[in-house]
This record gives C-alpha cells, sequence and structure tokens, in this order.
C-alpha cells in the first residue's frame, strides 16, 4: 500500500537502512562493552547509568552513519539521472540532516506543541491505566491505599501524612511532568534513530504496517547488551527479556511512531519516552507493601500494560492513511 510520507524522505535500499541497524546495534555493544566483560559480581561497582546513557545516544550516530551514506546514494543516482538520455526521473536533493532526523520543522509552534501535550498525557494515562488492568488481571498488586508513598510522605514530613495525602500526590505528579521535561533530550536522541530516521523510510518502503513491526523488532534488539546487564526486566533468561522487549517495543514503539508521524518531528516521541521513565515510579506507590512486581506481566513494560496501547495502535494502523499521513 502506498502512503505519503515526509517531504524529502527518499525510497532508499536496504543496504542504506540495514547500515543504520548493523551500526546501532554494533554501537550499543560497544558501549556497554566495558560493563559486559565485566564480571557480574563487580558490576554494582560500576556507574552502569553512564553506560545507560551512552547507549542511549547510539541510535542518534547510527542515524548520522547512514545519513552520509544516504547522501552518497542520492547523489549517485542524481548523477546518473543527469547523465541519462532516457528521461529518468531526477531524485530529490538529499534531505538536510535535521530533516532526516526529525529534528525539524519546528513550525508551525502550536502544532508541535500541542502534540507534545498530548504525548505526555497520553503516555501517562498509559503508565497509569496499566496498573489498573494489571490488578484487573491479577497480575500487579494494587494498594488503593498507597502504603509505600505515605510512609515516604510521612518520612519527609515528620508527622502523620494523613491530611496530605491529596496534595502530596498532585505534587508529586508535577515532578513526574517536570521529570518528564528534563529527561526529553537523552530520549531525544534515541528517537532521532528510530523513529526519526528509520521509520519514515519505511514507510515509505512498505507503508507504516510493515514499518512499525520492523522499527519495533530492531529496536527491541538493540535493547539487547542492557537487558543482557539487568535493565528493565532484571531476567537472567536473555532470550525471555528480549522477545519481552520486543513485544514493548512494537506495541509502545508504534503508538510513539504515529506521534512522530502526525506531529511532523521526533519531539512528541521524545517527549512520549521521557514521561514513561519518569512515570516508572507509580507502579511502587500503588503497589501492595513487601510485594514484588513481576514487570514481565505488570506495568506498563509488562505484556498487561500493552493491551491498551496495542487496542490505539490498532485502530491508528486500521485508519493508517489517514492516521499516519504525516504532518505538512
Amino acid at each position: 500500500m502506498k502512503h505519503p510520507n515526509v517531504v524529502g524522505t527518499p525510497h532508499l535500499p536496504l543496504t542504506v537502512l540495514s547500515t543504520y541497524i548493523a551500526v546501532t546495534w554494533a554501537l550499543a555493544w560497544l558501549a556497554a562493552s566495558p560493563v559486559v566483560f565485566t564480571d557480574a559480581a563487580d558490576r554494582g561497582e560500576q556507574p552502569l547509568q553512564t553506560y545507560y546513557n551512552l547507549v542511549m545516544l547510539t541510535p542518534l550516530i547510527g542515524a548520522i552513519v547512514a545519513y552520509l551514506v544516504e547522501r552518497r546514494h542520492v547523489r549517485a543516482r542524481r548523477r546518473e539521472a543527469t547523465d541519462s538520455t532516457d528521461g529518468v526521473h531526477v531524485p530529490t536533493k538529499p534531505q538536510p540532516l535535521v530533516d532526516a532526523l526529525g529534528i525539524t520543522p519546528l513550525r508551525p509552534l502550536g502544532r508541535l506543541i500541542g502534540w507534545s501535550v498530548l504525548s505526555l498525557m497520553l503516555l501517562f494515562a498509559f503508565s497509569v491505566a496499566a496498573l489498573g488492568v494489571g490488578a484487573l488481571l491479577g497480575v500487579y498488586p494494587l494498594d488503593p491505599s498507597l502504603p509505600i508513598f505515605v510512609r515516604e510522605l510521612e518520612t519527609r514530613l515528620g508527622h502523620d501524612a494523613t491530611e496530605f495525602i491529596a496534595p502530596g500526590l498532585a505534587v508529586e505528579i508535577g515532578q513526574i511532568f517536570l521529570g518528564a521535561l528534563v529527561l526529553v533530550f537523552i530520549h531525544a536522541a534515541q528517537e532521532m534513530g528510530w523513529r526519526g530516521y528509520l521509520f519514515p523510510r519505511l514507510q515509505v518502503r512498505w507503508g507504516p504496517g510493515w514499518a512499525v513491526l520492523i522499527t519495533g523488532i530492531a529496536s527491541g534488539l538493540w535493547y539487547a547488551p542492557l537487558l543482557y546487564l539487568g535493565f528493565f526486566y532484571n531476567l537472567g533468561n536473555i532470550f525471555e527479556s528480549l522477545a519481552l522487549m520486543i513485544g514493548y517495543s512494537i506495541v509502545i514503539g508504534g503508538v510513539l511512531a504515529w506521534l512522530r508521524t502526525r506531529s511532523g518531528s521526533i519531539w512528541p516521541a521524545a517527549f512520549g519516552q521521557s514521561m514513561i521513565t519518569s512515570a516508572a515510579v507509580l507502579h511502587f506507590w500503588f503497589a501492595a507493601e513487601g510485594v514484588t512486581v513481576d514487570l514481565r506481566a505488570a506495568t506498563l513494560q509488562g505484556w498487561s500494560g500493552w493491551i491498551l496501547p496495542a487496542i490505539l495502535l490498532g485502530i491508528l494502523l486500521i485508519m493508517s492513511r489517514k492516521a499516519f499521513a504525516p504532518a505538512r
């Protein structure tokens, strides 16, 4: 199915697209290698957050490398068409780097702000709803009395917090949104690669359905070194962790791809990613005290948390010609 796409997004051969994926995967393992090759008993002494942040930068670097390959390809095609006498259509000139990565356009500003606010609200809503869905399915130990949150609030206040639960919760939710704003630049580097560079080019070739699927699988596998180190699911079985992350990346990544496409830039998707990270604290507050939350099944990163986003994504894909029509 043919789909319109961002103006100037080229129809690229698989060699260019695979260059992006291969370089990004390789850089992720390279960035995490100092910890990967450290004995498991000694990893706690390593600055794990620093290595995590380095891995988050690799999609941006991979996209820049692929962009340089893409420029050579487009220019070579242009020269071939210029030299030809058989009426071959001359390809458009290469996109500017900021357009290729989805950093721009930033105008109209109202559209960018509107989609960014929608992204923050939508992913916050999904994060909260995931706890309710998990509780209904019996995989999340929901306790509406918020015992952990109340205990932490009493520690900060130094006295009984019964009368201050509602305002305390409002302040903490405000901090979640503030945290999402602060974290956006770390996640923007990730989005510049997967949904800024790769997704629109896959959509040009195969339409949004296949683009969502391929981007989700590729980005899920990209998490492999972090999963190996125990991030996200903290499982001993790397293959189970990878399967879960691929499912998460297809569903949540598909919603982020919609936000990126309709807004015209990566910023709403980046805000969505940062909200997911910032709102992760919710599953501690609403959990019963003394019960371990199984992240494979519960919260937004577990299978029960994918249900509502998957329903939205399914509707968007059914209406793909309109839902994934790029902003003009």
